[in-house]
């Protein structure tokens, strides 16, 4: 799932165009230092270099999907890097970035294809981009028990393995929520709704005065798949429903199906987006929310560093706030049902020629002092580790209303069904949730079109 400039650090959602003969590049070298330690005389005795003697130089690529370098997860990743090579003068990253996710997802594969990966590269924990390449052999395995004392939540691992071999350190623990700005509530006098119903009155009353209730970003789909994706739980009560689905034991072709379905429907057809939302991408709903011309913005928590974002005026900043997504009438699904994944993260070549030290610099970035206080402190994101010890009690109030979220869900969705789509079959699941929105497809057409995807995908795989 993507989210960019931050906003561009998602979820690790968008699919990956499925790439033939995925390659890695480069060679196997032995690590530097084994190298700079290694030599023979003429005798064939050993020798042993100076201890003196200075470091191996190398340079590390680094892609990442993270654009902006000023703010969010951007800002993070280029301080480590930055300080790695301070501390470490004879190591060079050379760091590229592209965004949004779909554009840098396809630049994996030109890469791929051409022998020519890069040592470090942004992934995420899916079947559309993480199988592949690991089934491929483009991407190092990566030793689970080494990161014992990096703190990792043990289903974060999990998200980036594969037939239990791990190949990737995730950053993220997202979850989905309404962000709400707490001074155009009070303005109107409306409080944070709990149930469908009382989110549509109050788009009725946010309407009145001009204002977006909902803030969306209707381009890129998989942000409505998250809501798809909650919505049936709403219904159902029950994550399993999407599950049973995706492994062929179940159906979205049911009463549950049409009814999340219908949910999504009713709300676009009440206007609670506004108009025109189904052409308005992540920036430009990030935007309307942050200037205070909407109420509210479905988003993952990874957001919660608008707090901090000096783009935005003070008025905005100070007065947002996170709740969960409302529960609908006749459904079992509870506020405490949280839609919650482990998002974006990092692989490394298989090939690469600095395979160990790539490996080497991701596990002391991610030494808890490191990335996870570095992201909890500043407000840029929930770190995919534990972060109780850098709780400072100055946290920001939408830091803790997502934190109460988080830790007080009675149940957590896992991964969502869109990552465990195919390439193709996940296309077709995102044009459909754009045509039930944009009313081309009945809350029937669309559960029986996406049934039928998953049976394809399943076969496929």
């Amino acid at each position: 799932m993507k989210a960019h400039a931050w906003t561009k650090t998602k979820l690790g959602m968008t699919a990956l165009v499925a790439a033939v003969g995925l390659t890695a590049c480069g060679g196997n070298n032995a690590p530097a230092n084994e190298a700079a330690n290694a030599g023979n005389n003429a005798a064939g005795n050993a020798t042993e270099a100076p201890a003196n003697a200075p470091a191996e130089k190398y340079t590390l690529t680094f892609f990442t999907n993270n654009s902006d370098r000023t703010v969010g997860q951007g800002k993070m990743e280029q301080e480590l890097i930055d300080k790695y090579m301070q501390e470490n003068p004879n190591v060079t990253i050379d760091v590229e970035t592209l965004s949004p996710d779909t554009q840098f997802q396809d630049k994996i594969k030109v890469y791929n294809a051409s022998s020519e990966l890069p040592d470090i590269i942004s992934s995420w924990g899916n079947n559309n981009y993480l199988k592949p390449l690991a089934e491929s052999g483009a991407l190092a395995e990566i030793d689970r028990a080494s990161l014992g004392e990096l703190g990792f939540i043990d289903a974060a691992l999990d998200g980036f393995s594969i037939d239990g071999k791990l190949y990737g350190f995730p950053r993220n623990s997202d979850f989905w929520v309404l962000f709400y700005n707490k001074k155009i509530f009070a303005d109107n006098g409306i409080t944070p709704p709990t149930t469908e119903a009382e989110l549509l009155k109050a788009a009725e009353v946010l309407k009145g005065k001009k204002i977006v209730p909902v803030a969306m970003d209707g381009r890129e789909a998989w942000t409505s798949g998250l809501w798809f994706d909650t919505m049936l739980q709403r219904v159902s009560g029950s994550w399993d429903n999407s599950k049973k689905a995706m492994d062929g034991t179940g159906t979205f072709n049911d009463a549950s199906g049409v009814a999340a379905a219908a949910s999504i429907k009713k709300w676009v057809d009440a206007g609670v987006f506004g108009s025109g939302f189904l052409n308005q991408d992540y920036g430009a709903a990030r935007n309307m929310f942050g200037q205070g011309k909407a109420a509210m913005f479905m988003m993952g928590q990874w957001e919660m560093g608008m707090a901090s974002d000096e783009n935005f005026p003070a008025e905005v900043r100070d007065n947002i706030g996170a709740i969960a997504m409302p529960t609908v009438e006749g459904g079992k699904g509870t506020l405490g049902d949280l839609t919650a994944w482990f998002g974006g993260g990092y692989s490394v070549s298989e090939k690469s020629e600095h395979k160990e030290e790539a490996i080497a610099f991701l596990t002391w970035m991610f030494k808890p002092e490191n990335w996870a206080k570095g992201v909890w402190q500043n407000g840029i994101t929930f770190p995919a580790q534990k972060y109780d010890e850098f709780m400072t009690g100055s946290e920001t109030p939408v830091q803790q209303d997502l934190s109460k979220l988080f830790n007080e869900a009675a149940s957590y969705s896992g991964t969502v069904a869109q990552d465990k789509f195919t390439a193709d079959t996940q296309k077709t699941y995102y044009d459909s949730l754009q045509q039930l929105e944009g009313g081309k497809l009945s809350p029937e057409e669309f559960a029986k079109t996406i049934d039928d995807a998953a049976k394809k995908s399943l076969a496929a795989q």
